[in-house]
């Protein structure tokens, strides 16, 4: 299986937000459950359950990491995005100047962390839940946080605050399988220069704001070729 960090500035901008509402045949809510059980398939030996946290969690290839709560009525956020500080505080991060209620920081490790909430919703399983089974629970209680966009071909879950986690529909035909996206005001708020960061990818994608109408907004992307 061949991985590794790729992206085309180009194609990554591109990108035009479309979340879907439901529907009586909701399309883009049973194509993310199909496409997200074929990541789960492909990345099964990255994926592993957090018993302390009560978390299912998906290593990329670069160490980079998504997590998803079994449920999210338990304590504790209902999803995190964790990886290396290393690139943001070469850049000049000072993690101290970021939010705390989103953002925190492990000195040891040098670990920046981004956790998210959605709502206290209790999520119900037949058996021993699977990934999948929590990922079906997640778009029947939050539905409008489930997207497409349409130029790339991706699903995504929309985490909060302009960051993101993104998944391809078809991998065979996709050379960016798994996208992390980042909101960089935050980060540079904190001190990090666009133009020093290593390892991600600074760039402008359209997304559609409240009104629908279609803006240019910056973003930190990170994507993965799986296949």
């Amino acid at each position: 299986m061949k991985t590794g960090f790729i992206g085309t500035i180009g194609a990554i901008a591109a990108v035009v937000i479309t979340l879907a509402g439901c529907s009586a045949l909701d399309v883009v809510g049973s194509t993310a459950v199909a496409t997200f059980a074929t990541l789960m398939e492909t990345e099964a030996g990255n994926v592993t359950q957090d018993a302390a946290s009560g978390r299912w969690t998906l290593a990329s290839p670069g160490g980079e990491r998504f997590e998803w709560s079994l449920d999210f009525a338990a304590p504790g956020p209902n999803f995190r995005m964790a990886f290396d500080a290393t690139p943001f505080l070469s850049a000049g991060l000072d993690p101290s100047k970021l939010p705390a209620d989103r953002y925190g920081y492990e000195a040891v490790s040098k670990t920046l962390s981004l956790s998210f909430d959605m709502g206290k919703d209790a999520f119900t399983y037949k058996g021993t839940p699977t990934p999948l089974d929590t990922f079906k629970e997640i778009v029947r209680t939050h539905r409008a946080n489930i997207g497409y966009h349409v130029a790339l071909d991706h699903y995504g879950i929309a985490l909060g605050d302009g960051n993101m986690f993104e998944w391809a529909k078809d991998m065979k035909k996709n050379d960016k399988d798994m996208v992390f996206v980042l909101n960089p005001e935050p980060l540079r708020a904190a001190g990090v220069d666009p133009a020093r960061i290593t390892g991600w990818i600074f760039t402008k994608i359209p997304v559609k704001d409240s009104t629908g109408k279609t803006v240019d907004v910056d973003k930190f992307v990170k994507p993965y070729n799986l296949k």
